[in-house]
This record gives structure tokens, C-alpha cells and sequence, in this order.
């Protein structure tokens, strides 16, 4: 174990340590460059969708409802106009982090593991769907969480169980902290998700 191991370590896009990363030969310069541009086209582009049709909708909701009190099919207008930037939104963040920017760190580093992400567009059950769609945490979940749950006499159902208490900890921190506000709204769109998949 070395300084540089560490260094690596902290820089490479992955969560689970090992003495030794696949790597690949060299860095493709032009290829990077491509990432690079479609990177910063499509976190400007995201920018702008936040901008111009995400938040002025949600001042307007504040607004009418401070003005008017709280009018049900309103509301429910407004999270609909909200529903079609939202999912946009999501999908290019989505692309953005893990595809483009966790390749291009990878790139970087010649890191040569690129599965970020499986096909979870064509999952079929929730417990898919959250196996596929974050490659880095699911195996750090899987190889330090659930398998010593097992070791330890755990069955599956409870090793999930703690498996997603975990992950909706760190939803709830990740969306909460940025936001300084702790509502538990995350926590529990993630906890209540557990019965559709144990």
C-alpha cells in the first residue's frame, strides 16, 4: 500500500478499494475533448431548464398559495406542469454525472472499469432498477453492507432492510445538507419503497 494507491483511490470513480484497477493504455485525447464539450453543453443545458421552467413555476405556486390558501386541483395542476422539466431535468443529470463526467474522470486516470451504469431503463422491477442504475454505490453497498450482514447470520430480507435504511440516510443527507433543510422527505420516498422490493 502505497501514498499513490490512496491518492488514487480518492480520484478514481469508484467506491470500493483494491490494490490494483483495471486500466486501460493510454488517454484518448479527442474522445475526452468530445466528453468535455457535451459536459458543459449539458450542464448549461440543465442550468436553463432549473431557470426557466422549473423555478418560476414553483415561485407562482408559493405566491398563489401565500395569496389564496391551499386549492387542491391547483396544486395538483402545478405538479403536473412540474412532472415532464422535472424527469428532463433528472435525465440529463443523470447523463451528465455517469456518463460524462465519471468517463471522463476515468479517462483521466485511465481507469479502466466503466460500468457506472447498467440498462436500468429496462428494469422491470424496482429491486432492478436500483441494482442497475448506480453501479459505483450498489457494489460498495453489496461488498461492505450486505454480504457481512450475511456472513453475520442476517437473512437477505434483513440485509436489504438495512441496505435501504442506509441508502435513504444518505439520500435524505445528500438532498437535505445542500438545501439546509431536514424535512425527511427523501428518507421516506426511499423507506417506503422497501415493501415493493423485499
Amino acid at each position: 500500500l502505497t501514498l499513490f494507491n490512496i491518492y488514487y483511490f480518492i480520484c478514481a470513480p469508484t467506491l470500493v478499494y483494491q490494490m490494483n484497477y483495471p486500466r486501460t493504455k493510454k488517454i484518448r485525447w479527442y474522445w475526452l475533448l468530445g466528453k468535455s464539450v457535451q459536459l458543459i453543453f449539458f450542464s448549461v443545458l440543465m442550468v436553463i431548464m432549473v431557470e426557466q421552467f422549473i423555478m418560476p413555476t414553483i415561485k407562482n405556486t408559493i405566491s398563489y398559495h401565500l395569496d389564496r390558501g391551499t386549492d387542491v386541483p391547483y396544486l395538483v395542476a402545478r405538479l403536473l406542469k412540474l412532472a415532464i422539466p422535472s424527469l428532463l431535468v433528472w435525465l440529463i443529470m443523470f447523463y451528465t454525472v455517469f456518463h460524462l463526467f465519471m468517463n471522463i474522470l476515468g479517462e483521466l486516470l485511465r481507469f479502466g472499469d466503466r460500468q457506472f451504469y447498467h440498462d436500468w431503463w429496462n428494469s422491470t422491477t424496482l429491486g432492478e432498477y436500483w441494482r442497475r442504475w448506480n453501479r459505483p454505490v450498489h457494489n460498495w453497498l453489496v461488498r461492505h453492507i450486505y454480504h457481512p450482514l450475511l456472513r453475520h447470520g442476517y437473512s437477505k430480507h434483513v440485509s436489504a432492510l438495512v441496505i435501504f435504511f442506509i441508502s435513504a440516510v444518505f439520500h435524505e443527507l445528500v438532498a437535505s445538507v445542500p438545501l439546509s433543510m431536514i424535512r425527511m422527505h427523501f428518507f421516506m420516498g426511499m423507506i417506503l419503497q422497501v415493501p415493493l422490493i423485499i
